[in-house]
């Protein structure tokens, strides 16, 4: 079995599910090959590097405007789609070049981790020049209008069965929707004896304990986040994850708190760090969510970028599984709710369970797996 990946450097969440699934899918099938292509990369490297940084200021910038950006966001969000498009000319352009990476490696099936590949790619179905199934995975709990213009994909990987009425106000087929979750990597599923974790970090167990990550674009204003923290009238301990971040990192060791402050750089075992901690201060974006939810952790959802992160603070705040900060109901407010409102937490969790998806990535690839085997076995005309 041969397994196309196709992904693209538009934000970190896109790269993490394929790898996610490119992990899951040849540890499943060991004899199976699986590739990973960025189609930005595959087309030009200096493409590659436009698009990434081009992304990451725009974003940037737009997480300064959010209310006007968020507006942009929904009116792009509506726009209907045909071949005189800016969006349907840039799908003609990519399709072109992807055809040649796609014949030379005759894949048995193609996962598009992003909508602007599987557009791409559907116009190549629809011509007959790729025949192999195709799914289309969403990274985020909502159903942006772009999946209105996959029509020629097998299946579409949904967050959620909840987002069912989305797929039916855009005339989207929920007979092709596989709502697994968004794929994560396995050792998401794991849960460690908390008190062992403690003990590896050198942490203290009887405190109520806040993981606080900047996400891997590393938004956010921690230092204030640890400020909000400090001023608490009970004690907590805090959890920093920097990632990459050299700058922030050097800047958070350098403070000097009376709660206990524990910094990290960037690290390969945040499954372990997370079942250390009570609940989760970070940006809402759709892979960190999917983990948070798969572990169990309650997550305080703040400063979401415009657009996706918006609709998925409306999906877990509408499913009772996360809090929101805002200007007027702030950090220390949410702290207090979760460890000073018996029962709070504990119903937290119990919505958290209702919705996680865990076993996303090995219930997709077990899937591809099956229909892969199934086309093989049809009779040659």
């Amino acid at each position: 079995m041969k397994l196309l990946i196709l992904t693209a450097p538009l934000g970190n969440g896109h790269n993490a599910v394929a790898g996610a699934i490119a992990d899951c899918f040849t540890d499943m099938y060991p004899d199976a090959e699986c590739t990973i292509l960025d189609m930005f990369e595959y087309i030009s490297p200096k493409l590659k590097k436009a698009t990434a940084s081009g992304y990451f200021l725009s974003m940037k910038t737009l997480s300064r405007m959010h209310g006007v950006a968020s507006t942009i966001y929904d009116h792009n969000d509506e726009k209907e789609f045909n071949e005189y498009t800016p969006s349907r000319l840039a799908d003609e352009f990519l399709a072109s070049r992807l055809r040649h990476a796609i014949d030379a490696y005759a894949p048995d099936c193609i996962v598009c981790t992003m909508v602007f590949a599987a557009q791409a790619v559907d116009l190549l179905k629809e011509r007959g020049a790729v025949t192999c199934p195709c799914y289309g995975i969403i990274t985020d709990f909502t159903v942006q209008n772009y999946w209105c213009d996959v029509e020629y994909f097998e299946y579409i990987v949904a967050p959620s069965e909840y987002l069912e009425p989305q797929f039916r106000r855009r005339e989207i087929d929920f007979s092709r929707v596989l709502p697994f979750g968004i794929p994560i990597r396995s050792r998401f599923r794991q849960s460690h004896d908390r008190l062992e974790m403690c003990r590896k970090f050198d942490l203290d167990e009887t405190l109520p304990t806040v993981l606080i990550m900047s996400g891997g674009m590393g938004f956010g204003d921690i230092p204030d986040y640890i400020a909000s923290m400090e001023e608490l009238p009970f004690d907590v301990q805090m959890i920093v994850i920097c990632g990459n971040n050299e700058k922030l990192y050097q800047q958070i060791c350098a403070l000097e708190t009376r709660n206990p402050l524990k910094v990290f750089g960037y690290v390969e075992n945040v499954d372990e760090i997370m079942d250390t901690a009570d609940c989760l201060l970070s940006k809402p974006g759709g892979i960190t969510t999917s983990e948070s939810l798969a572990k169990g952790l309650p997550m305080l959802m703040i400063h979401p970028l415009p657009g996706v992160e918006d609709r998925n603070v409306e999906f877990l705040q509408a499913n009772g599984a996360a809090i929101y900060i805002t200007k007027t109901f702030q950090i220390s407010d949410a702290l207090h709710l979760l460890f000073r409102c018996p029962g709070r937490l504990e119903r937290l969790k119990a919505s958290i369970a209702c919705i996680a998806k865990p076993n996303a990535a090995s219930d997709l690839c077990w899937h591809i797996g099956q229909t892969i085997r199934a086309k093989q076995e049809e009779p040659s005309l």
